[in-house]
């Protein structure tokens, strides 16, 4: 399939890799119940490329994405390779925060229960109610309104502008877009992320008046939870993880 796009030999194996990783990552938030019918999306950046990117073909629920599946798309929304249609939220959200954002080489965006709750109340601010919301510290950024289904580049130029350098956008009364580097490093923020959305809404629930961690000793512990967190134990988690799907003989990797 990549032989179409001038694919140098020694990029294959990245490629292979990263079609491998990025459908295992479909599956196993299709697991953890951050899917949602055949809608939502992950994407990620061809290696060796800055123009181009991996999305599966509309119509595909993520509990079946193969490696195999993925189409390739120019910044454009133009299909290089692949069979099936790109589905156009897809294309005018990710796209603009691929090309504009250096650390976005992977783009995931969910509407999973914990985080969309949180971007249903009126203050939708993240809260340093664990040690592990300190990842989070400086790292979030946020849509504070919602105005319109994201159906053309505009929404995601506003997306990436907003984000800036961050690695999460909370979007209002719809959900959460998160960067990263990597597969295992995106995989790894979201993970937190919808597990800190989760500790605030329980306390939250309880009516009773919640603690936060002081802003001074976030903003002195969010470098080391992020090297410590974002770093190999993100590789190890998320190696983890496929050898779950692995053990369950899921087919991702054909």
């Amino acid at each position: 399939m990549e032989q179409a796009l001038k694919v140098q030999p020694a990029m294959a194996d990245a490629i292979a890799s990263a079609r491998v990783d990025l459908a295992a990552l479909h599956r196993i938030a299709d697991q953890r119940g951050w899917s949602e019918a055949i809608v939502n999306h992950m994407t990620m950046m061809v290696p060796g490329r800055s123009d181009q990117f991996f999305l599966i073909p509309y119509g595909l629920h993520w509990s079946e994405v193969r490696a195999s599946d993925f189409l390739v798309l120019d910044l454009d929304g133009r299909t290089l390779s692949g069979r099936g249609e790109a589905e156009i939220s897809a294309v005018s959200l990710h796209a603009p925060l691929h090309r504009r954002l250096p650390q976005a080489r992977c783009v995931v965006h969910t509407h999973q229960p914990n985080i969309s709750a949180l971007t249903a109340l009126k203050d939708q601010r993240l809260l340093m109610v664990h040690q592990d919301a300190m990842l989070f510290h400086g790292a979030v950024s946020y849509l504070d309104s919602y105005d319109d289904l994201p159906l053309d580049h505009g929404a995601g130029e506003l997306c990436a502008e907003i984000m800036g350098d961050k690695l999460v956008l909370l979007m209002k009364n719809h959900g959460p877009m998160v960067v990263g580097e990597t597969i295992a490093r995106t995989f790894q923020t979201l993970y937190y992320l919808d597990r800190i959305a989760n500790v605030q809404m329980k306390a939250f629930a309880t009516g009773r008046e919640v603690e936060v961690i002081a802003d001074e000793l976030a903003a002195k512990m969010s470098p080391f939870m992020r090297s410590h967190y974002l770093g190999a134990e993100a590789v190890m988690h998320f190696d983890a993880v496929k050898r779950i799907l692995d053990r369950q003989g899921a087919d991702y990797a054909s």
